[in-house]
């Protein structure tokens, strides 16, 4: 019970860390595209101020808003090439198996919440281009589509970081394990990342960290379904990492004390 319990706490230790660095690197993104239309970006912990905006062209506002989304696609891609490239499930394909899913989820939301929230990076580039609805709303399905896509294929992928059979040779004990791996962390992690957003800027960014992992319940209820799985052969997943643990208080303190006031640029 022990390791499991390692296991879960060391899953939200690299959920939260993967949470935090997807927030920072998507505005970075949107912070170097408002230096480049000389827009006086202020970098904060979850969002930029724009200091400078009267000049703007609507292309450099798209450019602006698009950047963000535009990271985050280019790092779900890539941190999911480098998870499937590797042979091995250590906590640093965990890490990188949360940093790639997390950041596709954050690219996915804004495709699905472009009609409705048009201060959001998408939302706000369809109304700045006059988008027609029916294109918005195919959009919105577009990403809804790949999104359950994505959701299909990660239950394996989380399964494989057992390192014990009776873990996983069961259809429930495949979905207790999953449960702790995969539910479990999104639900601490999000409370934790809910607070470190504050102070609510908007409704959707306090509430985007628990809504955008709500598409995990489906590969966690498909586990009793997989059968033949490759287990892990690194049981270092069920002792608790002190180095991942620092480097999460790390960023944290990063997070609130450096980024949450704002760095202009």
């Amino acid at each position: 019970m022990k390791q499991k319990n390692n296991i879960i706490i060391n899953s939200v230790i690299l959920y939260v860390i993967a949470f935090l660095l997807t927030t920072i690197l998507h505005e970075l993104a949107h912070t170097l595209a408002g230096l480049l239309c000389s827009s006086q970006p202020v970098l904060h912990h979850n969002y930029v101020d724009h200091l400078s905006t009267n000049h703007l062209s609507v292309w450099q506002q798209v450019l602006i808003a698009l950047s963000g989304p535009i990271m985050s696609l280019i790092q779900g891609l890539v941190a999911g090439l480098v998870y499937f490239k590797s042979t091995k499930r250590r906590a640093l394909e965990l890490f990188v198996l949360w940093f790639s899913i997390l950041s596709m989820l954050n690219f996915l939301g804004y495709l699905m919440t472009g009609p409705l929230f048009q201060n959001g990076d998408i939302g706000k580039t369809l109304m700045l281009l006059n988008t027609p609805l029916w294109i918005q709303i195919f959009i919105a399905f577009l990403g809804a589509g790949i999104l359950l896509f994505i959701a299909y294929h990660l239950t394996i992928p989380f399964l494989k970081f057992s390192y014990k059979k009776e873990w996983v040779d069961t259809g429930q004990s495949r979905k207790n394990f999953s449960f702790r791996i995969l539910i479990l962390p999104w639900i601490i992690g999000s409370v934790i990342m809910t607070f470190l957003y504050i102070p609510i800027v908007a409704v959707v960014s306090i509430i985007y960290p628990f809504t955008s992992g709500m598409v995990f319940i489906f590969p966690w209820q498909n586990a009793n379904r997989i059968e033949n799985l490759q287990l892990s052969d690194d049981k270092r997943l069920g002792q608790i990492s002190y180095l991942t643990l620092l480097i999460l208080v790390f960023m944290i303190v990063g997070f609130r004390v450096f980024l949450a006031p704002g760095i202009k640029f």
